[in-house]
This record gives C-alpha cells, sequence and structure tokens, in this order.
C-alpha cells in the first residue's frame, strides 16, 4: 500500500513534540457609532506539545517569509514544553503584516515558519503556516522557487531545498513504488529537508506542489 499525503501530515502531529499555529484578522471598530472606521489587525498564535513525562527545553524559531519579495524577520526564543500538555510560546501581531482600515485592503502574502529546536541542534517539529484560502495566492514561477532535489550518495534519500516558500510538496517516481519518510511537505529557504526515499535506487524524482500548475 502506497499512504496518501495526508498519512504523513497526520503522522508529523502524532510526534511526541510538535508545534503549530494559527493566525487570525482582528476587525477592530473606532466606537459603536460608525461601522466604516475601523481597523484589521492579523493575529499570530503558535503553541507547541510535549506527550512525554519529562519537561523539554527547547528554542523556538520563527521566520516570516514575503512570497513576493526577498523580505523576512526571524526570531528565536528559548522555550520549555511541559509535561504532557500544550504551552503557548508566542501570541502578537504578525510580523511585517501592515495594519489594515479597508477591507479591500489586500494583505501580503505572508509565510510564517516555525521550528523547535533541542539543545543539541537536532530539529523537534516544524511546521508552516499560509494565507488561507490557497485559490487568492499568486503563487511564485518555477524559475522564481527554485526548488532543488538532490539525490543522495547511496540513492535512497533526496535533499530538498528551495529559494521560496513551497507549499505541499509530493514526491513521486517512475516504476515500482518508493517508501518515503516524508510527503505533503513544506518547505522555505535555508531550511533544507532530508527525506528518505527506500527502494529509489537513484531514480529520477517527479514533484507537485500546490500551485505548480498541473491541478
Amino acid at each position: 500500500m502506497r499512504p496518501k499525503p495526508a498519512f504523513f501530515t497526520i503522522a508529523r502531529e502524532l510526534r511526541p513534540f510538535t508545534v503549530g499555529m494559527t493566525r487570525k484578522d482582528h476587525k477592530v471598530f473606532e466606537d459603536d457609532r460608525h461601522a466604516d472606521k475601523f481597523t484589521i489587525e492579523t493575529k499570530l498564535e503558535i503553541w507547541g506539545t510535549n506527550s512525554t513525562l519529562i519537561a523539554k527545553k527547547a528554542k523556538l524559531e520563527v521566520t516570516t517569509f514575503d512570497l513576493h519579495s526577498d523580505w523576512r524577520d526571524t526570531t528565536s526564543v528559548d522555550v520549555v514544553l511541559a509535561t504532557n500538555a500544550s504551552t503557548e510560546l508566542f501570541k502578537g501581531s504578525l510580523p511585517g503584516q501592515p495594519i489594515r482600515k479597508k477591507v479591500s485592503e489586500v494583505p501580503k502574502v505572508l509565510i510564517v515558519s516555525a521550528r523547535l529546536i533541542d539543545e543539541k541542534g537536532e530539529i523537534l517539529s516544524r511546521y508552516s503556516n499560509w494565507p488561507e484560502p490557497f485559490k487568492f495566492i499568486k503563487f511564485p514561477t518555477k524559475e522564481e522557487l527554485g526548488l532543488k532535489i538532490t539525490i543522495g550518495a547511496d540513492g535512497e534519500s533526496a535533499l530538498l531545498s528551495t529559494n521560496k516558500p513551497i507549499k505541499g510538496i509530493v514526491l513521486d517516481v517512475e516504476g515500482h513504488n518508493v517508501k518515503w519518510s516524508d510527503q505533503a511537505i513544506d518547505l522555505v529557504p535555508d531550511d533544507p529537508q532530508m527525506i528518505k526515499a527506500t527502494g529509489l535506487n537513484g531514480r529520477e524524482i517527479k514533484v507537485r506542489y500546490l500551485g505548480d500548475g498541473t491541478a
């Protein structure tokens, strides 16, 4: 059997340590007499989970990317994930998103990437948050993305890297199936991901992702 991409998404959320986030637009009226005077501010919330019975020290690294420019913002903070619980790690304004005063003002397409890194420098968990609905996003061209797939010397792994954020990468090959260690991958610049591919045997990898024009 070949697991569907959703299988890997669920599997990531079942790991001992995870990081998650959500964004919401908060509309605040100037007063209760004017329906046309308000501000819209995008708020970001980030949390981490620990399903073990030992508190976990880690570093939370949050990077915000503008999909249509080279702008980015990175912050990091030391955190402690409480035992067998969800811990709030950040709550505040979305970096780089201006406060809007009209519904017609189009917000920037900002992608937020969060990583939990342990004391040894190993990545415990990743999560990327994209603005929704996706149908309103103008995705970069293939050339602008700069997606690179490098097959390992053993022919049984692939290193993925990119110049711009990519949503929902799905890998495939011609011929007999490969056992992938991960799928439905969200990839961001300066955070390459190594994917194990048992049975690849050095074959060429085909790739699909959200906004690639194949749908």
